[in-house]
Parts: C-alpha cells; structure tokens; sequence
C-alpha cells in the first residue's frame, strides 16, 4: 500500500508542476502576443515613414527640376495642383482600406 500511496502523491506533485508551467506558459504567451501588436504597430507607422520620405523625395525631385523664372511660377502652381489631388486621392484610399 505505500507504493501506491507514493504513486499517487508523486502524480500530484506532478499534476502540479504541470499546472504551474501551464500558467507561466500561457503567461508567456501573452506577453508576446502583445509584443507581437506592438512590432506590427511599429512596423505600420515605419511603413508611413517611408511613404511619406518617398512622397518628399518626388517632391524635391520635381522641384529641382522646375526652371527659374517667369515659367517657374506656372510650374509651382501647376505642381501645387497636382500635389492637392494627389493628397486626396491618398485620403480617399485610406479611408476606403480602414
């Protein structure tokens, strides 16, 4: 009967240890869940960074190349125009993804 009395007290402590690593596990879990919202936030506002670097290097881009001078002024109001729709053609696929 003590061979059974030590199985069945070896299987608690067993029963427990699992248990335990049961809860730290799904602790840990969570803990990188959370930490894998926080990369992908990250990423996401890294990958409007980018857009927007992109957006200013066209724009520096196209300025470089307008010509100096009485011509220059039709040219910036003609980009200043197409920039304004560009902007809203933006927002509007923004909001149409959200």
């Amino acid at each position: 009967m003590k061979d059974l009395s030590d199985l069945v007290k070896e299987l608690d402590i067993k029963g427990r240890q699992l248990a335990l690593r049961y809860t730290k596990l799904k602790e840990e879990y969570g803990k990188l869940q959370q930490k894998q919202i926080e990369t992908e936030g990250a990423i996401n506002q890294y990958k409007k960074t980018i857009q927007e670097l992109e957006k200013q290097i066209q724009i520096l881009t196209i300025a470089k190349s307008i010509p100096t001078g009485k011509d220059s002024s039709i040219a910036k109001k003609k980009i200043n125009e197409l920039l304004r729709e560009l902007d809203t053609c933006i927002d509007l696929l923004n909001n149409k993804t959200i």
